[in-house]
């Protein structure tokens, strides 16, 4: 095992362990099925902290080349190599690579750290108790996870947790309709349907333009009684919210005592620099604060939350009682679990750093092929500016390209207001070994005659 201890000093650490594990199951030192040692030994053998070797380890368990299996440990994956492994085909592909956004990559759920959370949390599942607000252990880690990596400003008394941001916005749109609200303007291009809560509920929906500063607020009318924006990163034209547009929505919700709803669905992922702090803690009496595990984790967890103003903690309670009686209870306690031990966030470190470096070679491929990435380095999708003819050869009827490879239209986002021609690509849905082949696709068919 002496082959397997020897780091290349030239690389990042962390870089130097995957390099250097991959090595030696190449070479055969490790074979397939063979048990590393553990993370501390590891750690002592290449002289660096542990901390480094597990995120390698991490890093190498999500892109399938190492397998955790609980109270074993960590070993070699039957099967290795990328051309061995194939992609499960998503509902509505018929084949190829899928660049669809609103997904994060596939294979990266910590699985082995989710597994270890739920056995705690099942075995004390029975001694906690819930109403439509969600377990208030959750909501106590929810509360101090969200003032130091977002700069929200709560407790755990106005935290509600949902099943997620649609459940959100039903919730929301009940508890506001039953408060007398009337109208809400929601960004245009956003979120397909996301209208439909609001509609369902009486209240009549406006759309708010979008431009490359984020959402035009100034256009906001002084009757209107609440507002649904993505100000971190807006969805799906990639842009922030601009600061004086910031203030200026700010001063529109105390003027008029309207809420503003902050959909912060991707905000942990800033790429060039520290992502600003939530919208919320300007004025936290006039914002609810939406946030879940959907692009963290995975959206097949169906947890989300809402951080309320004090006037609308009650209100949304009880809605959240009356139509679906709370978010389930493990899952709860287990992403509670998850985040108390710092795991949630050491993942969503390691997620960062994957998601930068799919941005930059994304950016780097359409650039020597003539085309621009607009938006802020940020997220989990990028749009692409393209001619009437690439738009029609990516696209079908349903949205989605043909057989090579799967994106979506900007057209599918927008309403009422038009935009320039473009596809919304979701680089972070591929598998690690699917990444590069995806774009390469991409690429040729942007490339097509």
């Amino acid at each position: 095992m002496d082959d397997l201890f020897r780091l290349d000093r030239s690389l990042p650490k962390a870089r130097a362990v995957e390099h250097t594990i991959r090595n030696a199951i190449a070479r055969g030192a490790l074979a397939q099925g063979a048990r590393l040692p553990a993370t501390r030994e590891l750690a002592v053998e290449f002289g660096i902290a542990r901390n480094t070797v597990v995120a390698a380890i991490d890093d190498l368990v999500a892109e399938g080349v190492l397998e955790a299996r609980p109270r074993a440990g960590i070993f070699v994956a039957r099967n290795t190599s990328p051309a061995h492994r194939t992609e499960k085909t998503a509902p509505g592909m018929r084949s190829g690579f899928d660049l669809r956004p609103g997904q994060p990559e596939r294979g990266s759920f910590p699985t082995a750290r989710w597994l270890a959370a739920t056995r705690r949390a099942a075995s004390s599942a029975g001694a906690f108790e819930t109403d439509g607000a969600g377990v208030l252990e959750l909501r106590s880690e929810l509360a101090a996870y969200l003032s130091r990596a977002r700069g929200v400003e709560t407790t755990a008394e106005a935290i509600v947790i949902c099943a997620g941001f649609r459940t959100a916005c039903t919730l929301l749109a009940a508890a506001l309709a039953s408060q007398g609200a009337t109208t809400i303007e929601i960004e245009d291009p956003s979120l397909p349907g996301i209208d439909r809560p609001w509609r369902t509920a009486g209240l009549t929906v406006n759309d708010l333009p979008v431009d490359n500063d984020g959402a035009d607020v100034s256009q906001l009318r002084n009757e209107t009684n609440a507002v649904l924006l993505t100000p971190a990163h807006q969805f799906p034209l990639g842009g922030a919210l601009a600061p004086t547009r910031r203030q200026l929505v700010a001063d529109w919700a105390t003027t008029n005592d309207s809420y503003i709803i902050e959909d912060d669905y991707d905000g942990e992922f800033r790429f060039d620099r520290r992502p600003i702090a939530a919208l919320q803690r300007s004025v936290p009496e006039h914002v609810v604060y939406a946030g879940s595990a959907s692009k963290t984790l995975d959206p097949g967890l169906r947890l989300g939350w809402l951080v309320l103003p004090h006037d609308l903690v009650q209100p949304v309670t009880e809605v959240s009682e009356a139509l679906t009686g709370g978010a389930p209870v493990l899952n709860q306690l287990a992403l509670a679990y998850l985040i108390r031990s710092e795991d949630y966030e050491r993942h969503i470190r390691r997620q960062r750093r994957e998601y930068a470096r799919r941005r930059a070679y994304l950016q780097r491929a359409l650039h020597s092929a003539g085309y621009d990435v607009p938006g802020i380095p940020a997220g989990l999708h990028a749009l692409i500016p393209v001619s009437e003819d690439q738009v029609t050869l990516a696209s079908d009827h349903d949205g989605l390209s043909s057989d090579a490879v799967a994106v979506h239209t900007l057209s599918r986002y927008t309403r009422s207001h038009p935009q320039p021609r473009a596809l919304v690509t979701g680089f972070a849905t591929p598998s690690r070994p699917q990444f590069e082949p995806a774009i390469n696709a991409l690429i040729a068919l942007l490339n097509t005659p």
